[in-house]
């Protein structure tokens, strides 16, 4: 059996690698605003799971390991200094204009 020690540790490594393939261009110099944008889609993203949807019980995870992903990506940036911009990002565009504060569904 699986503790659940082993289990935090196979789920965040496997989410930030995950992260990092898809996202780590705009990851390395994003600013406060865009990690506030992702984590709001996320909370929109699980309030929005149906119980009537079969595999909800997926959404949810999915949902859930990609915060916990991003959690420990910014808790690290804020360790090491490396969050010093407070927009979105430096040159890039937002990829989450629709998550702006005061935009969406929260």
């Amino acid at each position: 059996m699986k503790t659940e020690d082993q289990t935090m540790f196979e789920v965040i490594k496997a989410a930030r690698l995950i992260q990092e393939f898809l996202w780590g261009d705009m990851n390395d110099d994003c600013g406060l605003e865009e990690f506030k944008r992702m984590f709001r889609k996320r909370v929109i993203k699980i309030d929005e799971i149906e119980f009537s949807n079969p595999h909800w019980q997926t959404e949810l995870k999915k949902r859930v390991l990609q915060t916990a992903a991003m959690a420990v990506n910014l808790i690290t940036k804020l360790d090491n200094g490396k969050i010093t911009y407070a927009g979105t990002h430096p040159h890039l565009p937002s990829n989450l204009p629709d998550y702006e504060k005061g935009k969406g569904a929260l």
